[in-house]
C-alpha cells in the first residue's frame, strides 16, 4: 500500500510524511551496449557483421503531479564504440497516469543523429502496462506500446518513413532472490513493424513493409 495510506497512524503523523514527501525526483545512468539493438533492428551493422557497441548517457527529471500523475523530461546522448564516427541525442517527455495497479502513459521523442547529412525525426508514442502482484512477491508485467514516426520523411533527412510505426508487446517479470536487493527480470517482447523498418532486397532496394520484425528475450 502507498505509505500515506495512513492506516494506523495518527493524524500528527500522516501531517509529517505528507510534509516529507518529495514532489520530484531526478535520475542519472551510464552504460554500454554491446550492439545498438533499436525498434528490433541492429542499427550500427554496416559494413560489420556483428555492428557497433554504443555508450550512452541519460538524464531525466520527473515532477509528481499528483499521486497518480507523474511528468518527465529527459535527455539521452549516446556515441558508437567501433563506430566512433556515430553521434545521437534524444530529448523525450513523457506523461503517465496510473489506476491503481493500471499505467498509461503518452510521450514525445525528438532524434538528432549527427551524421553527413544529420539525421532527425519526431515520435509520438504510447503505452499501457498492468502489473499483476503474484505470491512470494513475484510480479507479472504485461505491456503494449506503439511509436509513431511523425517525420520528416527519408528523402528529406527523416529516420523513417513518414508516417511509420512499431508496436511492441512485452511482458516483463520480477522474482525476488533475496530481500529488496536481488532479483530477477525476465522479459519476453514481440516486435510488429508498419513501415518503420526496411529488408534490403537482392538487388540493393528498401523494401519498407508491413508485418513480423522481431522477438526478444532476456533476462537481468
Amino acid at each position: 500500500k502507498p505509505l500515506l495510506a495512513g492506516d494506523g497512524k495518527s493524524l500528527k503523523e500522516k501531517i509529517v510524511l505528507e510534509e516529507e514527501r518529495k514532489w520530484w525526483s531526478a535520475g542519472l545512468s551510464t552504460g554500454w551496449d554491446s550492439l545498438y539493438m533499436f525498434r528490433g533492428v541492429n542499427v550500427l551493422r554496416g559494413d560489420q557483421s556483428y555492428g557497433s557497441g554504443l555508450y550512452w548517457t541519460d538524464l531525466n527529471f520527473t515532477w509528481n503531479l499528483t499521486d497518480d500523475d507523474f511528468l518527465t523530461v529527459g535527455n539521452w546522448i549516446a556515441f558508437g564504440t567501433q563506430k566512433t564516427s556515430y553521434k545521437e541525442n534524444d530529448a523525450y517527455i513523457n506523461y503517465t497516469h496510473t489506476f491503481g495497479d493500471l499505467s498509461l502513459s503518452f510521450g514525445y521523442i525528438f532524434y538528432y543523429v549527427f551524421s553527413e547529412p544529420n539525421l532527425y525525426s519526431h515520435e509520438l508514442n504510447w503505452k499501457a502496462a498492468y502489473t499483476f502482484n503474484l505470491p512470494a512477491g513475484i510480479t507479472l508485467t504485461p505491456s503494449l506500446a506503439y511509436y509513431l514516426n511523425l517525420g520528416p520523411d527519408t528523402e528529406d533527412s527523416g529516420i523513417a518513413p513518414q508516417p511509420s510505426g512499431f508496436l511492441l508487446a512485452r511482458v516483463d517479470a520480477s522474482i525476488p532472490l533475496y530481500k529488496d536487493v536481488l532479483s530477477l527480470a525476465p522479459w519476453i517482447g514481440y516486435g510488429t513493424n508498419f513501415e518503420y523498418n526496411a529488408k534490403v532486397e537482392s538487388d540493393g532496394s528498401l523494401n519498407w513493409f508491413n508485418g513480423a520484425n522481431n522477438l526478444e528475450l532476456g533476462i537481468g
